[in-house]
């Protein structure tokens, strides 16, 4: 029969439906780790159906991923390895492919509760053990006919908006023509209105139903009778059209140049995705998924109408789908290593923390890039247990550090966005810190900007709370697109974290605006980090403009634990010989030291700022450091006549500079030490720490040369004050 005459729209589909079932011989597939038990329900049920067996929920979920067409019923144990018959209901009812294929539980007769449970999460029916032949049949017998005249009655079903075939139909009459067409050659095309729901938040539902079935009767009309049409949901639509001369190009490929109710919707844009060709080797769920896979790679991008299926798609969705089912086994066996690349005061040169990367050593695909698995994690989700999986090894080696004796150094862990899903987030990192005794100072969060964009609400909250936990938060991808000062005044942070595209930009225009945005941090006593610092320019244009840390290939990539300790180890070994080799040099030799021996009380609340500031001093100095006014006052007073000089930052949670300075200059025991401002640098500096009462003003970002003079300066006049006094 010629194409021409034949008319693949009208079938009788009811008819074909009821004969294909009849004639074919219904699969059941039994889920039960117990052999015995397997055994005994297939001798039951084998005259009059085919038995598949499965040890636990894992193995059926494989066999439903290759069969799922083709099994009638389940019969599923609740007890099993691996994965039980709860977990594998909650992931089979999750999935619209598996979650119409009826379920039958076998439970013990004394286990009522196990019935009940069972049947809410989606079960159909029970039956009890020890098996009693005649019932077993007759419930799978009544459940398949249930499910079938359910099916038959979906099948004859159309979109009740459009009038096009259901889904359902679609696929079952993609079938029939490639089985009654066998040397037919077919295209299957998905199109999707982009911007959509533009129509209906603007226009309202009842104009965008009547776009819908413009949108459905043009495609109809268009294709006619030598091809078929379905709404698959809301707006996209599939077709199914004789592979030609493309032809099928002009009766699809068509962009909005009329009006509907008099409403003009010349920007509503359609794409398509075209899987040409298709192949009788996979069934129609699969076609559509290739012609849609097709049509996601251009959603969103600006020119790009037709987006062609083809065999790169193809290994991409292989290896996406082997990623996604090797996932679970390449945690439990430890696949998943984190790397550490470290973080280096852009002062000293020398490594002042590190940031945790996870990296995957896959024993088939070998070193996979974070960016191949990452973004299918955060969308389906397992990006949390990967993250948790990585905190969890960063306090360990945190501890571990900390028991052998190497230096103390902070290390950031990525939040990611799935993270915030969960309702006890913060008490999850809380526990981890608590479990291996770290400080949690040393455990840095970064959280991407982004994220705060999606329910701010909740997340500050949540950050809040770690935040005031002890961690230090850091916003990770700072002017990637969404900051805001009114942002950055309503959150929890304490490091800016600045888009390496701001650092390896040759821009002018990005330079600046690198520049005002340290500027920004400095004013909000925010420490910076650069990352993707990729050569020396780089590094001194970053110091120039006063970045407190960087990390990038110049200095470090990402390296396995013991390769990072012993880089560490050679960098604090360096780190101690040159404070070897400073002794020898300034105005205070070690005998000096010796002889004057000052020392110095650092009140600020940053602790990147207070590690910049000791190491600067400490060859010269003894330190004591307080994390805000209160801490201070209260050292001073069980340590009076101790502390020479105090270096006060003016801006600090729970006491700040100017508190503390009204209560020294009360305290006749304390008023007579002297005090050197340390806040943002000011052109009226000098004059604001003499209105605050204090002696000195040495302003952010701190230069070693001038904190010393100050101190130098401070204390010579100090000396001369008392020298003076009658």
């Amino acid at each position: 029969m010629s194409k021409e005459k034949r008319d693949i729209g009208q079938p009788d589909i009811l008819q074909k439906y009821c004969g294909s079932m009849s004639r074919r011989k219904r699969k059941i597939l039994i889920v039960d780790d117990d052999e015995v038990s397997c055994a005994v329900l297939g001798n039951i049920l084998q005259s009059c159906y085919d038995i598949i067996t499965a040890g636990n929920g894992k193995e059926a979920l494989d066999i439903l991923k290759k069969r799922k067409n083709d099994i009638s019923l389940i019969l599923l144990d609740l007890i099993m390895p691996v994965m039980d018959g709860y977990e594998f209901l909650d992931i089979m009812m999750a999935d619209p492919h598996f979650s119409t294929i009826p379920v039958i539980v076998t439970t013990v007769k004394e286990q009522e509760e196990d019935e009940i449970r069972s049947m809410k999460k989606g079960a159909a029916d029970f039956v009890t053990k020890p098996y009693r032949p005649e019932i077993v049949r007759c419930r799978v017998e009544r459940i398949i006919h249930l499910r079938e005249t359910a099916a038959v009655l979906n099948v004859i079903e159309r979109d009740r908006l459009t009038g096009l075939y259901s889904r359902e139909t679609f696929y079952m009459e993609v079938q029939r023509i490639l089985e009654e067409d066998p040397d037919g050659k077919y295209d299957l095309v998905v199109a999707d209105a982009e911007n959509f729901k533009v129509v209906n938040e603007r226009l309202g539902v009842k104009i965008g139903d009547k776009v819908l079935c413009y949108m459905a009767e043009r495609y109809q009309r268009n294709i006619g009778n030598h091809g078929i049409c379905t709404r698959m949901h809301g707006d996209v639509f599939a077709m199914l059209i004789p592979h030609g001369d493309g032809s099928w190009k002009e009766k699809l490929l068509w962009q909005w140049d009329e009006e509907v109710d008099g409403i003009p919707l010349r920007n509503l844009v359609i794409k398509y995705g075209v899987y040409e060709n298709v192949s009788r080797k996979i069934d129609s769920y699969a076609m559509c998924d290739r012609a849609i896979l097709a049509l996601n790679r251009i959603k969103n991008r600006y020119g790009k109408y037709v987006s062609m299926y083809d065999d790169s798609l193809r290994a991409t969705l292989l290896r996406e789908q082997q990623i996604l089912d090797t996932m679970e086994l390449a945690l439990k066996e430890r696949q998943f290593q984190v790397y550490y690349q470290p973080k280096y005061d852009i002062e000293s040169n020398h490594i002042s923390g590190a940031e945790a990367l996870v990296r995957w050593i896959h024993p088939e695909l070998g070193f996979m890039s974070p960016g191949e698995f990452i973004p299918l994690f955060e969308k389906n989700g397992f990006i949390s247990k990967l993250d948790y999986y990585v905190w969890e090894e960063t306090c360990k080696n945190l501890r571990k550090w900390k028991d052998e004796g190497h230096r103390s150094i902070s290390v950031s862990v990525n939040i990611s966005r799935r993270d915030f899903d969960e309702p006890d987030l913060a008490e999850q990192i809380i526990d981890l810190t608590e479990k291996y005794g770290i400080d949690r100072e040393l455990l840095h969060l970064e959280i991407t900007e982004s994220v705060y964009t999606d329910e701010p609400e909740y997340i500050v909250r949540t950050v809040k709370r770690l935040r005031d936990s002890g961690f230090k938060i850091e916003m990770d991808d700072f002017g990637s697109g969404y900051s805001s000062l009114n942002m950055l005044s309503e959150l929890s942070i304490d490091v800016l974290k600045l888009d390496m595209k701001f650092v390896q930009s040759s821009s002018r225009d990005r330079k600046s605006i690198l520049g005002f945005v340290i500027s920004l941090a400095k004013w909000l006593n925010l420490a910076t980090i650069a990352e993707g610092v990729e050569n020396e320019e780089q590094v001194e244009k970053l110091r120039s403009l006063g970045c407190d840390y960087v990390q990038g290939f110049y200095y470090a990539k990402p390296m396995p634990l013991q390769e990072f300790e012993r880089y560490l180890e050679k960098d604090s070994n360096q780190d101690e010989k040159k404070r070897e080799d400073q002794t020898g040099r300034g105005s205070l030799m070690p005998e000096e030291r010796e002889k004057r021996p000052y020392k110095v009380l650092i009140v600020e609340d940053s602790e990147m700022n207070r590690e910049i500031l000791r190491s600067m001093l400490e060859p010269y100095y003894y330190i004591e450091e307080a994390s805000n006014g209160k801490e201070a006052y209260d050292y001073l007073c069980g340590h009076f006549g101790e502390i020479s000089i105090i270096l006060l930052d003016l801006v600090m949670p729970v006491m700040d500079g100017f508190q503390f300075m009204k209560l020294r200059s009360r305290d006749e025991r304390l008023s007579d030490i002297p005090v050197i401002i340390t806040s943002e640098s000011h052109e009226d500096g000098d004059l604001m720490a003499l209105r605050v009462g204090a002696d000195y003003f040495a302003g952010k970002p701190y230069k070693k040369e001038l904190v010393l003079r100050a101190i130098e300066t401070t204390i010579e006049r100090w000396k001369w004050k008392k020298s003076n006094e009658y």
